[in-house]
């Protein structure tokens, strides 16, 4: 029996030195080794002289309010082929205050019975298109597009990709929980993002800022796997997960575009983080069968895509990852002695590396630097959203955005 516990220890221990080293690997790899030209990276054959449609969907809930900004921002691209669907789910129409968008480039849609799910709102839209538009591109309510994000995801598109993943940049940096949440997103933006995409294989999609071609989502929107969900009334709380599967599984290359800026609002206080995290960790654990079957995919099917999607998609959140090294570290040294405790801290030791390597290359700004000191706060709220896993299950958990800001005001700030 003893045996066998060492044994389940020693393999415990191996799995996470994987995941420790793996984001370091590929950061490597892919920094010496990894093709820089991205635009020209696409897996089809140039498609000269064709421009994509967009359909622009901002999917507002219960606060319509801090959904204008996004509109704004779009109005104001430098891209003509494009049309706005504003989807208010259960809001109260009198915060639009009687207003009026130029050019009749934007269509409100409210649904007269809430749907509560951000999967019905995107199908409303869908099914409410004023043309056949070609690709879609999917904001949250707080999401603010710099000015050149359609014409840059068209780039992509144009030499052949289906899908594309714009960059998600915070927009506020204004407290400790905000800054945290923003280290979390560039590393994410270049560990799980920008570093598979130069490896030649899919960047992980972050919910919104994504440009799918219409057909592809219209078959994930109605595919079998997602009416099941609805029809059973079950909440669905990571559709970009879900929409992830199904493209990989469909063999395609989510691009990632760092050049297509879109601004999302970070957490402010901890009751933020809690909620958003519990959300997040809930879908983590959910999607784990479905990772697996990736990974063992790819590695079968000799597919570096769906091994190094799949891979990624396995790795635990940051503070799991880190607090469960630790953990094992500890054991280690207890039960087996102080190689395998030292081996555990160089992995965790290079892991934390790797982190800091990562905020260099990204040029993460002073104040993600000056706020590092509040990230043991910030993981500390993290461990409590592991306390409210069960709620996931019943509430979608929509994180609360209260503070309205324009692209411009947003632009001043950098």
């Amino acid at each position: 029996m003893e045996a066998i516990l060492f044994l389940l220890l020693k393999l415990a221990s191996l799995l996470a030195l994987w995941f420790l080293l793996f984001p370091l690997v590929a950061t490597a790899v892919s920094f010496f080794w990894g093709k820089r030209n991205n635009v020209q990276l696409g897996n089809m054959p140039q498609q000269v002289g064709e421009t994509a449609d967009f359909g622009c969907i901002i999917t507002a809930y219960r606060n319509l309010t801090v959904a204008l900004p996004a509109v704004d921002a779009l109005l104001m691209q430098n891209y003509s082929n494009y049309h706005i669907y504003l989807i208010a789910d259960d809001c109260d129409i009198a915060e639009l205050d009687n207003r009026i968008f130029p050019d009749g480039r934007v269509t409100v849609l409210m649904p007269f019975v809430p749907f509560h799910a951000k999967v019905k709102s995107i199908q409303y839209a869908v099914e409410n298109y004023i043309r056949p538009h070609s690709h879609t591109v999917v904001f949250d309510a707080d999401n603010l597009a710099a000015p050149g994000f359609l014409m840059e995801l068209n780039q992509y598109l144009q030499q052949g990709y289906h899908v594309v993943q714009g960059k998600r940049t915070a927009k506020n940096l204004d407290t400790i929980y905000a800054c945290a949440d923003a280290t979390g997103e560039i590393y994410k933006n270049y560990i799980e993002r920008y570093v598979p995409y130069l490896l030649g294989s899919s960047a992980t999609i972050a919910g919104s800022g994504m440009a799918v071609q219409t057909g592809l989502l219209k078959e994930f929107l109605y595919s079998p796997q997602i009416m099941q969900l609805l029809e059973s009334g079950r909440v669905i709380v990571a559709e970009d997960k879900l929409l992830q599967n199904f493209l990989l599984n469909r063999r395609q290359v989510i691009a990632f575009a760092k050049e297509a800026i879109v601004y999302d609002e970070k957490v402010k206080a901890a009751a933020q983080v809690k909620r958003q995290r519990t959300r997040w960790l809930y879908a983590y654990f959910q999607n784990l069968p479905q990772a697996a079957r990736l990974t063992a995919r790819g590695i079968w099917g000799g597919s570096l895509n769906l091994f190094i999607a799949g891979v990624f998609a396995l790795i635990p959140p940051l503070f799991i990852l880190l607090f469960g090294s630790v953990l094992l570290a500890l054991v280690n040294f207890g039960f087996l002695g102080s190689r395998w405790f030292m081996v555990m801290a160089l992995g965790i030791a290079l892991f934390i590396v790797n982190i800091f390597w990562v905020l260099r290359l990204s040029n993460a700004p002073r104040q993600i630097w000056q706020a590092l000191w509040g990230l043991p706060l910030f993981i500390f709220n993290q461990m409590l959203a592991l306390l409210h896993l069960k709620q996931a299950g019943k509430s979608f958990l929509h994180t609360q955005h209260t503070a309205p800001v324009g692209i411009e005001q947003v632009h001043l700030k950098k």
